[in-house]
């Protein structure tokens, strides 16, 4: 209980008693048992030269004892430490090892955790088709025998090989069967990992309040319950709202705090998770290309893609790094290293059926149509791109590359259709208060002469739009219902309650479920 509520320190004072008594009686089998729980408590909390103690200690306890489906299951676990720190090959060792002795066993159980912890390993290093084939046979093996803790693990999987892969309608569906696992657990930290997903899609749909709102909350429970393997991940998604909106100080405190938690271990030669390591670079890199430090973010970024290429972890680099180095590398001028990117970014995706790569191929190549003037070759790529990037969802990068469009449609001649792509770019950047982009849309429409919109949104305090679940949870709000009665009034759970609260407290600059009634009798929220 002590270890599923995140309190390590406990839980490991606990196990580390019983595992001595198990000892002393010369409990090989139980002592295996324990040393495998002392792994994972290690694990979770950053501590891996222990939790890699544990693991083989526990190993080798399973082996004197005889006992084959917990060696499985240690190795399961290690093969989650390999993965973690980036050693893939070790990884598909253990993995290979534990499945062939599931099979023999015919342990439902430990055959559901073999597929889903290869699901995992395959989300990472391709290829996505075999990912999906875990994942899928992890989850009907979990729902067979009724293991909620593997039928929430594989959907997290499935949605996080969704939303590296572009494929936005999917993650979504696997985060909604995660929340309501979560809930139904009572897991706050199966519930944080949930909102890591729904933290990044919130950015790329453009409900950036709302991701906004949900990453701070999401970062406070991450310190509260010390998951330091999380926190580094979460403060990176949080830092890419705050830079879009040129918050730039508190964008680089979270970076900071990052990259100290996610990468300085490994200057001081202890091992570090990957996962975090990539995610940190590749926040940096962005960060400095919002600051129009290219230098910098390429170097930054080509650092990144250094350990990307060295794990071969390549769905990370696509999924951000190379996007982002490669654009700094075209702001920089330096063709050379642009094209070699972009081929790259082609040359991955295809190979992993990365859905999302070749869209950012595709608008790369409109990039540099661009540079080399072919306006009209630029303009059919780039229109694409948007389209394609529209259906993911990302509607923030769809929104930056219609201020290109719109610039080589002016090129060619065609200003009224330009003109409209920059107002339609400068209308969704200030509904979203993504202000780096807006004033850059702003000086385009200055050069050309154009009458300025008002700036909508950057300053917070435009009117906000209620969902319609929104508009229902705030009407019964302010009929003085409780969480709980309004949860089951609507069929669903009181966390999930007070999420939409908190959400609709920070759309509407309310404090207090007073004011928000008075809002509500004003009529300032519809839907």
């Amino acid at each position: 209980a002590r270890q599923r509520l995140g309190e390590y320190e406990a839980a490991l004072g606990l196990w580390q008693r019983s595992r001595t008594d198990a000892e002393s009686r010369g409990d090989h089998a139980r002592s295996a048992r324990i040393a495998r729980k002392m792994g994972l408590a290690c694990f979770w909390s950053g501590r891996f030269e222990e939790a890699l103690a544990h693991f083989d200690a526990g190993l080798l306890a399973a082996t004197r004892a005889g006992e084959d489906a917990e060696r499985a299951q240690i190795q399961l676990n290690r093969a989650t430490f390999w993965q973690t720190i980036g050693k893939p090959r070790e990884a598909e060792s253990d993995l290979s090892a534990a499945l062939e002795t599931a099979q023999r066993l015919g342990e439902t159980a430990l055959l559901a955790r073999a597929h889903r912890a290869l699901l995992f390993l395959r989300a990472f290093v391709g290829p996505p088709e075999a990912s999906r084939a875990h994942g899928e046979r992890a989850l009907a093996l979990a729902e067979e025998i009724g293991d909620r803790n593997v039928m929430w693990s594989a959907h997290w999987g499935l949605a996080t090989l969704a939303g590296l892969t572009g494929d936005g309608d999917a993650a979504m569906r696997h985060v909604k069967q995660c929340e309501q696992l979560a809930d139904d657990l009572g897991s706050p930290l199966l519930r944080l990992y949930s909102d890591e997903i729904a933290m990044q899609y919130a950015f790329a749909s453009g409900n950036w309040d709302e991701g906004i709102a949900l990453s701070e909350r999401t970062i406070a429970t991450a310190r509260a319950a010390n998951q330091r393997l999380l926190l580094p991940r979460l403060l990176v998604w949080a830092a890419q709202f705050y830079t879009a909106r040129a918050e730039y100080d508190r964008a680089k405190q979270y970076l900071d705090e990052a990259w100290e938690i996610g990468v300085a271990r490994a200057a001081r030669g202890r091992p570090i998770e990957v996962h975090s390591q990539i995610t940190v670079y590749a926040g940096l890199a962005a960060y400095y290309l919002a600051l129009g430090e290219f230098a910098r973010a390429v170097e930054i970024g080509e650092q990144g893609l250094a350990i990307a290429d060295r794990t071969g972890y390549v769905v990370w680099a696509t999924y951000r790094l190379i996007p982002v180095t490669a654009e700094a590398a075209f702001w920089k001028r330096d063709g050379e290293r642009a094209m070699h990117l972009r081929q790259r970014m082609q040359d991955e995706s295809e190979r992993l059926g990365n859905r999302l790569g070749l869209v950012w191929a595709g608008a790369g190549d409109g990039l540099i149509a661009r540079l080399n003037g072919d306006f009209a070759a630029a303009a059919e790529l780039l229109r694409t791109s948007i389209t394609d990037l529209e259906k993911i969802p990302w509607i923030y990068d769809a929104a930056r590359l219609r201020r290109w469009l719109a610039d080589v449609l002016i090129r060619t001649g065609n200003q009224e259709e330009g003109i409209k792509e920059l107002r339609k770019s400068h209308e969704i950047c200030a509904s979203l208060g993504a202000k780096v982009e807006l004033e850059h849309a702003r000086e385009m429409m200055k050069t050309l002469g154009l009458r300025l919109p008002a700036r909508e949104g950057v300053s917070g305090k435009r009117v906000a739009k209620l969902t319609e679940r929104e508009t229902d949870i705030a009407r019964l709000v302010s009929e003085r219902k409780s969480n709980k009665e309004i949860a089951s009034a609507l069929g669903i759970s009181a966390r999930t309650v007070t999420t939409h609260v908190a959400n609709i407290f920070s759309k509407l600059g309310v404090t207090s479920r007073g004011e928000l009634a008075d809002r509500m009798r004003e009529g300032a929220a519809t839907t």
